[in-house]
């Protein structure tokens, strides 16, 4: 967009013709005034296939129009491309003061749909000289209307008034995003909360996959559609079954081509991913995780630790970007597992509560005989003297690989052969599950999971714990009281 003053806005109506349902008047939408940006149709008009017609007649058409919408689909369904025309026909032809709002996993992703509408902007005429466009918005002074990126972060989200909100990535968006803005998405007597994406690696905690169970099991609940294009349901089929490629992607051998699918087939990349991006199947990826599938399930025995028990409390620390993890463990040749705080990143500005974390510290040290508290110092070294200044038994354990490796193939161990317990904490489960290995020339030890950046440090802090607890056991540590000023 061009930098400086704004040339005055023509302010008329947008020339639309008529139509039977508000889904053939976005067709013809697109067909007057939207060029296809890029990709196979460049500089071509929008002409929409008949499957994405149905597909915004189920949120245009419904009556009433539905607050919750979900579109499943895999990649390379031109999905960024007819969201950026479904922003645009609401900002020009939607009700007066229409707010189109967009979020994704992160801004980066949210502004690869506004970015795609404001190219579409430039490429037409009619147009361009009824808004303006900014680095973040477009307005329509005539109507008061504006399409806007957010950053994904529930803070900033909170007070947003959209007639339509687009989430981006649903199968992998953070559900308080997910929740902020299904929440603010009611102010209206319509709006309406579209989430578009593919299955995430975590199938257990995708607000896509909710949405969709909710639909099958309350069809009657007009307020919430949900579309898909899937092989779900044919996991046990091939990767390179054609029936599954035809039933998942209707945009095969039209704008998406036979063989860009074929180029990626595993070993190219990974089975589980390509089942998800392609075929928009729900599968775990257990590929290079720390745990077999099922391992740490069957550990679980649904029992909190007995008030007065002797435990070590392990703290694995963060600054601002990460999570800072408290975990506990009896000291035992099988020690049992649970949290006792976690603190997780709840926007960019995000600063660790360390005021919170070692009140945390005392407090199970009140609970339990604690007979110490093991974390690596980097970034807490002050914490952990003030905690041992009030009589806080504190034993440093910095993660270098010559201390990690060993408790981490303890851990491995331990689980595998069942001598560990838990008491099922969901954040446990969900932090361990999420950790994969890393084996180089230092050794084997946990990590995340680069791609995706799911939390792993309650898995850390349970290696830590692991290795000193059962330490504990051997020697035998007398017991005694504490208190604390």
């Amino acid at each position: 967009m061009k930098p400086g003053p704004k040339a005055p806005p023509d302010l008329s109506p947008l020339p639309l013709q008529a139509a039977e349902s508000v889904a053939e008047r976005f067709a013809s939408f697109c067909a007057t005034y939207v060029t296809v940006p890029k990709g196979t149709g460049a500089r071509g008009r929008l002409r929409l296939r008949p499957w994405q017609v149905d597909l915004v007649a189920s949120v245009l058409d419904g009556t009433p129009r539905p607050r919750l919408a979900g579109w499943m689909m895999p990649r390379g369904q031109g999905k960024t491309t007819i969201v950026a025309a479904l922003g645009l026909f609401e900002l020009f032809c939607g009700p007066e003061g229409a707010e189109v709002d967009l979020v994704a996993t992160d801004e980066r992703q949210a502004n690869i749909c506004l970015r795609t509408a404001q190219r579409m902007v430039e490429l037409e005429p009619e147009l361009q000289r009824r808004c303006h466009l900014y680095q973040r918005q477009i307005r329509v002074p005539a109507s008061g209307s504006r399409m806007e990126v957010h950053t994904a972060e529930p803070r900033s989200l909170e007070g947003l008034d959209p007639s339509l909100a687009i989430v981006d990535e649903i199968g992998v968006v953070d559900r308080r995003v997910y929740e902020v803005m299904a929440l603010a998405a009611g102010k209206r007597n319509a709006s309406t909360l579209l989430g578009i994406g593919t299955p995430g690696p975590d199938p257990a905690d995708s607000v896509l996959l909710e949405m969709r169970e909710y639909a099958k099991a309350h069809p009657q609940d007009r307020s919430l559609i949900f579309r898909e294009f899937s092989a779900a349901g044919f996991t046990d089929h091939p990767v390179d079954c054609v029936h599954c490629w035809e039933l998942a992607n209707p945009a095969l051998d039209d704008f998406l081509h036979r063989d860009a699918l074929t180029a990626l087939l595993p070993p190219k990349t990974r089975e589980a991913t390509y089942r998800r991006a392609r075929l928009c199947q729900f599968v775990s990826d257990n590929e290079g995780r720390f745990l077999p599938s099922g391992v740490w399930d069957k550990l679980s025995t649904a029992v909190d630790i007995p008030d007065g028990d002797d435990v070590v409390l392990a703290l694995d620390g963060s600054f601002n970007g990460d999570a800072t993890a408290l975990v506990v463990a009896t000291v035992s040749a099988a020690p049992h597992f649970d949290v006792a705080g976690l603190w997780e990143p709840t926007g960019t500005d995000y600063r660790v509560p360390v005021a919170d974390v070692e009140k945390a510290i005392k407090d199970a040290c009140l609970k339990w005989n604690v007979l110490e508290v093991v974390a690596d110092p980097y970034r807490w070294t002050r914490s952990l003297q003030a905690l041992e200044a009030d009589g806080v038994p504190v034993v440093e354990f910095p993660q270098s690989a010559q201390r990690m490796t060993p408790a981490t193939s303890d851990f491995y161990k331990a689980a595998v052969n069942g001598l560990l317990t838990h008491s099922g904490n969901p954040d446990l489960a969900r932090h361990v599950g999420n950790a994969v290995v890393s084996d180089d020339a230092r050794g084997v030890r946990i990590r995340k999971d680069g791609r995706h950046g799911l939390r792993i440090d309650l898995a850390v802090a349970a290696v830590m714990a692991l290795s000193r607890a059962t330490w504990r056991a051997r020697k035998q540590k007398k017991r005694r009281a504490r208190s604390f000023a």
